[in-house]
């Protein structure tokens, strides 16, 4: 029976409630891709905080629901400003450059690259809590890498050092003294018209304090205060949002990494993936030699020999050829079903006939034990036949080994897109069982080897198998790999 008749004819286990007992569901609910979704979605257009992207109403709703938040980052920042920031660029700069070959200004110096780096990451802390937005790692391996010392003097030879010191000593004080004055601008602007107020309260007009001001004053003067009470609050907000940009992107220019490094670890990133290419395709080449060798050869081997000895017995002992020739029908047999189990580590045709989603649902069906599987992708979605072709051959790899050395009982499928903070879709299969768990990748194995094929698609496969189970295997390959961005067809 093929498997597009097989699946014709199956039905496979939902993830719901009539799951049989001990079932794992494969994976927490995953967020579903917007309406609409095209490829790689922008991230300025999610309200990311910057503003880009939204008209001025939105981003003064943005404001108001960010305000919280805002006003705790100011809040923290006003009391840095009067202590570390403050104490910092006072010890650092405090002597000028007159001591500047001063041998214990120079040991303050080099302490000082380490302070500054200590408050950058703070800072980073700080401004991620208060702006998701993510800024790019910084590479800290020590230029130099004989001993400690010279890996911790190599600091000096690290511009990032340099960077954060520039930072926390010249940069930042001076933004925050900016952010902060122009936010007491504001706390002021609301308070005085009730300073003014609670004076003439206590001082009253008859005692002559406001000598000859008239009610037209008073008046105008209530109309000025209230102006200002209500501009205060309306500006409040933006104030709040426009000082935390303005330090999110100061901290993304001086704390974030540099462009280079983040290019150097994406071609470090392909050479790993190139050779996770060779080596998951040499493993499975020599996997399947070590297949065909060890069973179906053997069969026909031994069905030669069974048909040799029946024609050589078939004139003198037609009993005994009769036996021969059945039991090489058998071996026959045997060969055909071990050729079938080794063509599941292939592409079926009803991958490319049907699709990906398709070709699961007859895997699952095929599958000894009950298998759930559940299906997360927006109408129309294309992949490349590349990345279809390895999650087939992941996940029929994975359950294999549940049910060959897990010992269990049930089994999830889930297929879906995740998105990170960066705002890069990603398919995610993940692949649940009940059984012992223990599973480990280990050298020239089917884990380490799948674990390659997702590196030669710039994905990444984890495993977490504690023993006693549930065992998770998780496969997540961006959408871009091998330049077959998907799309969908309206």
């Amino acid at each position: 029976m093929t498997d597009t008749a097989r699946l014709d004819q199956a039905e496979t286990v939902p993830l719901d409630e009539s799951l049989p007992t001990g079932a794992t569901r494969p994976m927490p609910e995953q967020p579903t891709p917007p309406p609409g979704w095209q490829g790689t979605p922008r991230v300025a257009a999610t309200g990311n905080g910057s503003g880009s992207g939204m008209t001025a109403g939105a981003f003064y709703r943005e404001a108001w629901r960010r305000l919280p938040r805002d006003v705790g980052y100011m809040a923290l920042t006003a009391v840095l400003l009067c202590t570390l920031y403050a104490a910092f660029p006072a010890a650092v700069l405090g002597g000028g450059f007159r001591d500047l070959f001063n041998p214990f200004v120079l040991l303050m110096f080099f302490i000082a690259l380490f302070v500054a780096r200590w408050l950058g990451q703070f800072e980073k802390l700080r401004i991620g809590w208060a702006d998701r937005r993510p800024i790019r790692p910084v590479d800290w391996t020590p230029r130099w890498r004989q001993n400690w010392w010279t890996r911790t003097g190599s600091a000096v030879a690290n511009p990032h050092y340099w960077l954060y010191l520039l930072h926390a000593a010249v940069v930042y004080p001076i933004a925050a003294l900016v952010t902060v004055s122009a936010g007491a601008l504001l706390v002021l602007g609301f308070t005085w018209p009730i300073a003014v107020g609670g004076l003439g309260l206590l001082n009253s007009v008859s005692a002559g304090y406001y000598g000859g001001i008239t009610s037209g004053s008073i008046v105008a003067l209530g109309f000025l205060g209230l102006l200002s009470m209500a501009a205060s609050v309306a500006l409040f907000p933006l104030w709040a949002r426009g000082s935390v940009i303005v330090h999110w992107w100061i901290d993304h220019g001086l704390l974030g990494g540099f462009r280079a490094e983040v290019l150097e670890q994406r071609v470090a990133g392909l050479q790993a993936s190139r050779a996770g290419a060779v080596t998951a395709e040499g493993q499975a080449l020599r996997q399947i030699e070590r297949d065909l060798h060890d069973g179906p050869q053997q069969r026909l081997v031994r069905l030669r020999m069974d048909l040799s000895a029946a024609e050589r017995a078939i004139d003198t002992d037609p009993a005994k050829a009769r036996q021969l020739i059945s039991e090489a029908s058998t071996h026959a047999q045997d060969a055909l079903d071990e050729l079938r189990a080794l063509s599941r580590g292939f592409a079926p045709p009803i991958l490319l006939d049907r699709g990906l989603v398709a070709a699961l649902e007859a895997l699952v069906a095929r599958t000894p034990i009950p298998v759930g599987l559940e299906v997360r992708l927006p109408d129309g979605l294309e992949l490349a036949t590349e990345i279809q072709r390895n999650v087939y051959f992941t996940v029929s790899e994975l359950l294999t080994n549940t049910t060959k050395h897990a010992g269990a009982s049930t089994a999830g499928v889930y297929l879906g897109l995740v998105v990170d903070a960066s705002g890069i879709w990603y398919l995610t299969v993940s692949v649940t069982d009940d059984g012992r768990g223990g599973a480990r990748a280990e050298e020239g194995h089917g884990i380490a080897g799948l674990m390659g094929r997702m590196r030669a698609l710039d994905g990444e496969l984890t495993v977490s198998s504690p023993d006693g189970g549930p065992t998770e295997a998780t496969a997540r390959i961006p959408l871009g790999a091998l330049n077959g961005v998907p799309t969908v067809h309206r």
